[in-house]
C-alpha cells in the first residue's frame, strides 16, 4: 500500500502527490471532509508515505472526485449545478486543461457515436422496472437491424401508434424469434411506458447504427455497424448493471487474449460450457476468419449458457456476427448443474461463474469420476477446471478464467486438486491479470491454460504476471492493452517452442518457468511473484544491453511492438477498403 521511495515534489502547481490539506484546499472542502472520504470509501485512492506524512496520487484523487457532485448548498458563486469536486480540483492543481485536451484529442468518430447512443438509452435502463428486459428489447432491435434491414426499415418508418405492431410482425419473421420473452411482447403492446420507450429506442438506433452487416467505415457511413453496436451495448449494459447473478460478461480484450492463447483452427471442435452472452465464441470465429465475414463449417463451434437471460443474448450475438454457433435449442433447465458436453474437444475457452456455491455435477459425470479429487461443495472452481482438462482431445488446449484466489487457495481440497493437476501435467500456464477488468466484478483474475493430462514429473509450469499489461479505462476500470496482450502471447509461444528463458520481463510483463519440484516446496502456489528472483530489468525501459540475453530481450520487445503496430495498421486499412470501390 505504501511506497516510501516516492516523495512530494516541491512545486505545488506541478505535484503528482498531495497531502490531505492540499487536497482539501484544491477541492474547496475541509481537511476533515477529505479524511472522511478516505475512511468511508474503500475506493478512495490509497495513501503513500511522504517525507513527513501520508500523501495521495493527485491524478487518482482527481478521477475519484470526478464522480462526486458538489451539493447545491455548497456551490460557489460562479459554479453551475452539476459541477463536481473534480472540476474544482483539476482547476486548482493545473490538471484540468491537460486532461480535457487529452480526452478531446482521442475522441474518435466511433467514440462520439457510442457516447451519443448511450446518452439516449441510459435513461430507459435507469427508469425501467425491469432493466434486463429493457436491455433485451434494445439488443433485439439491433439484431433486426443487422439481420433484416428491410424489416428494420418498416419499424423505423412506422407511425408511433403502430410501431409495436410492426415490431412484433417483423420480429416473428426472424430465424431466432423463438427466444423472445412473451412478457416483453405484451409490455410493448399494452404498456404505455414501454411503447414510448420502444419508439425512442428505434429513433436512437436509426440515427446511430447502420442497418445490415456492411463493414463500412464510420467516416463514410456516419453511423457504426450493427455488430459493433451490439458489442458496445453488451459492454455498456454490463457496466450499468454493476453486478450479475448469473454469468459475467467477458471483456472483449480478455476474450481475444484467451482465443489467441488457444489458437483454434477452422477444423477444431471448440466448446464453451459457460458461454454467457457469446462474446468469447464470437471472438473464436473472428480469430478463424481474420479477413472478415465468410463461410465457417457449421457444428465446429458450440456453447451452452447457464442462464436464460444470457442464452437469449448469445443467440442474438451469434446471429448479428454471422457466426454458425451451436447454442442449443433452449435455455438450461438447471442453471446450477455444471456440464462440459460431449467431447473430446480440440479447444475449450470459458469463463465460469466465480464460486458457485450451490452447484452439482451432471448425471453424466458421477462424483466418483473426478480424476483429481472431488471438488469442495462451497464453490465449483476446481470442478470446472477438471472438466475442461478431461474433455480435451490428445492435442487439445483449454483457457479458463478463474478468480485469482484459485492459484493459491489453502483450502485442503483446492490445494490437493491443484497439486494433482500440476503433477500430472494438466496445468501448462497460469496468467495473472488485475482487478477491475470486468464490468460486473472488481476481482483480479487468472487465466489457466490447460492441456491433456500427462504424467511428467519434471516438467515446468509457466507463470505470467500480467497485472501491468493494462491501463486505466475511465475512473473505475482497467483494460488490457494491445502491447500487453501481444507480450503475454509472445512469451507463452516462446515457452511452448522451448526458446524462452526461465525468467523474462518484457513490457512490464514477467514470465517465470517453474519446475514441479519447486512448486511443491511452496504448496503449489501458482502466482508468478512467489518465484521471482531479484527484480529483472524491464527491457522496455532499459535500452542499453551488455549481454546477448539483454539484446535478445530488447529485440523481442521491438518485435512485439512492431507486430502490434502492423495489426493496428491492417485494421485501419480494412476500414478504408470500401473507399477503393
Amino acid at each position: 500500500m505504501f511506497d516510501p521511495g516516492r516523495r512530494v515534489p516541491e512545486n505545488p502547481g506541478e505535484q503528482s502527490l498531495m497531502t490531505r490539506a492540499q487536497i482539501a484546499q484544491a477541492a474547496g472542502v475541509t481537511e476533515q471532509a477529505v479524511s472522511k472520504w478516505a475512511h468511508r470509501h474503500s475506493d478512495f485512492p490509497k495513501p503513500i508515505q511522504g517525507d513527513q506524512q501520508m500523501v495521495f496520487p493527485a491524478v487518482d484523487v482527481a478521477a475519484w472526485l470526478d464522480r462526486r457532485k458538489v451539493q447545491k448548498s455548497d456551490l460557489g458563486a460562479n459554479e453551475a449545478p452539476g459541477v463536481t469536486y473534480g472540476h474544482r480540483f483539476r482547476s486548482a492543481t493545473g490538471l484540468h486543461t491537460a486532461v480535457l485536451r487529452a480526452e478531446s484529442a482521442v475522441r474518435s468518430p466511433v467514440a462520439r457515436l457510442k457516447t451519443g447512443l448511450w446518452k439516449h438509452l441510459e435513461s430507459g435502463y435507469d427508469q425501467s422496472e425491469d432493466p434486463s428486459m429493457y436491455q433485451e428489447l434494445v439488443m433485439s432491435l439491433v439484431g433486426v437491424q443487422a439481420m433484416t434491414p428491410d424489416g428494420w426499415a418498416l419499424i423505423a418508418n412506422a407511425p408511433a401508434q403502430r410501431i409495436s405492431e410492426v415490431f412484433r410482425h417483423v420480429w416473428y419473421a426472424q430465424p431466432f424469434a423463438h427466444i423472445m420473452r412473451t412478457d416483453m411482447i405484451n409490455k410493448i403492446t399494452e404498456d404505455g411506458w414501454w411503447r414510448n420507450r420502444l419508439s425512442a429506442t428505434v429513433d436512437a438506433l436509426r440515427r446511430h447504427v447502420l442497418p445490415g452487416l456492411d463493414p463500412q467505415p464510420v467516416e463514410k457511413a456516419g453511423r457504426m455497424t450493427a455488430p459493433d453496436a451490439f458489442d458496445f451495448l453488451l459492454d455498456r449494459f454490463a457496466q450499468a448493471r454493476h453486478r450479475s447473478t448469473d454469468e459475467y460478461l467477458t471483456p472483449a480484450e480478455v476474450a481475444r487474449l484467451m482465443v489467441r492463447l488457444a489458437d483454434p483452427k477452422p477444423v477444431d471442435r471448440v466448446h464453451n460450457p459457460c458461454c454467457g452472452s457469446g462474446e468469447i465464441l464470437t471472438a473464436v470465429l473472428a480469430h478463424q476468419r481474420p479477413s472478415g465475414l465468410g463461410p465457417i463449417p457449421p457444428g465446429r463451434v458450440s456453447g451452452r449458457a447457464l442462464a436464460a437471460r444470457t442464452w437469449r443474448l448469445a443467440v442474438m450475438n451469434a446471429a448479428v456476427h454471422g457466426a454458425p454457433i451451436d447454442l442449443g435449442d433452449q435455455p438450461p433447465d438447471h442453471p446450477t448443474v455444471i456440464d462440459i458436453g460431449v467431447g473430446p474437444y480440440e479447444v475449450i475457452v470459458t469463463n465460469p461463474p466465480f464460486k458457485m456455491d450451490d452447484w452439482q455435477p451432471s448425471a453424466a459425470f458421477p462424483p466418483a469420476a473426478w480424476p483429481y479429487g472431488e471438488p469442495p461443495r462451497h464453490n465449483a472452481n476446481f470442478a470446472w477446471l477438471q472438466l475442461a482438462a478431461t474433455a480435451l482431445a490428445p492435442a487439445g488446449r483449454a483457457v479458463v478464467i478463474m478468480p485469482n484466489t484459485t492459484a493459491s487457495s489453502r483450502n485442503p481440497k483446492d490445494k490437493q486438486i491443484r497439486a494433482t493437476m500440476v503433477t500430472r501435467g494438466a496445468v501448462r500456464c497460469v496468467i495473472e491479470l488485475p482487478g477491475r477488468l470486468f464490468r460486473e466484478t472488481t476481482s483480479p483474475i487468472t487465466l489457466w491454460v490447460l492441456g491433456r493430462p500427462e504424467e511428467r514429473r519434471h516438467h515446468k509450469v509457466l507463470l505470467i504476471d500480467g497485472k501491468e499489461a493494462t491501463e486505466r479505462d475511465g475512473a473505475t476500470h482497467r483494460v488490457l492493452t494491445d502491447v500487453g496482450s501481444d507480450t503475454i502471447v509472445a512469451l507463452y509461444q516462446e515457452w511452448l517452442e522451448g526458446s524462452g528463458d526461465l525468467l523474462q520481463r518484457v513490457n512490464s510483463v514477467t514470465a517465470t518457468a517453474v519446475t514441479v519440484d519447486r512448486l511443491e516446496q511452496t504448496g503449489y502456489d501458482l502466482r508468478a511473484a512467489a518465484y521471482h528472483r531479484p527484480a529483472a530489468p524491464d527491457t522496455a525501459l532499459e535500452p542499453r544491453a551488455t549481454t546477448v540475453v539483454d539484446l535478445r530481450a530488447i529485440l523481442r520487445t521491438l518485435d512485439i511492438t512492431a507486430a502490434t503496430a502492423n495489426r493496428a495498421l491492417d485494421q485501419l486499412l480494412d476500414r478504408l477498403h470500401p473507399w477503393n470501390h
